[in-house]
């Protein structure tokens, strides 16, 4: 009987100082990456300006005026309503940042008061924009333009507004 005890005694033993079974501990490996840019910077150069238009036609409503990116007007549908001239010229902005970054411009619709409200819809309401190789020192322009829409009913005046145009980092 002593024989038993001693022998049911080691194995006891044994089995509370013997180390456990190895668990299968996976692992894996992920890659970190940072992307590090310079302070984005805008600044307007130049303002959008629709010139001169006079409103020549009895009656009518809708017609449009648009001022491209690269300057040039479209002046009504053609009906010979609207008589656009003077210097018209889209805006332009200018961006200095990371080079090669890819920045998106946006530019949305504002209104001109004046004695009335003439909403403004840009030619791009959302673009982006490739700063280059020279990003950091030259930057890039970007331009934007225009359009008004205008009826016979429309008060004569000077109508004049603030854009605001943002840009961020993609």
């Amino acid at each position: 009987m002593n024989k038993i005890l001693v022998t049911a005694g080691a194995l006891a033993l044994l089995a509370m100082t013997s180390a456990p079974a190895a668990a299968a501990s996976p692992s894996a490996q992920a890659n970190a990456t940072a992307k590090i840019y310079k302070p984005l910077q805008i600044s307007k150069t130049q303002d959008l300006d629709f010139g001169t238009i006079v409103l020549v036609g009895a009656s009518f409503a809708g017609e449009t005026v648009t001022v491209g990116t690269g300057g040039s007007v479209t002046c009504g549908s053609g009906g010979g309503n609207l008589t656009c001239s003077g210097a018209p010229t889209a805006a332009r902005f200018h961006l200095v940042g990371s080079n090669n970054a890819v920045v998106t411009v946006n530019s949305p619709s504002f209104n001109l008061g004046g004695p009335a409200t003439l909403a403004v819809t840009p030619t791009s309401v959302t673009q982006n924009v490739n700063l280059g190789a020279s990003g950091l020192t030259t930057g890039v322009d970007v331009s934007l333009g225009g359009s008004i829409s205008l009826a016979s009913t429309t008060p004569d005046g000077v109508y004049t507004g603030m854009w605001t145009v943002t840009a961020d980092y993609q």
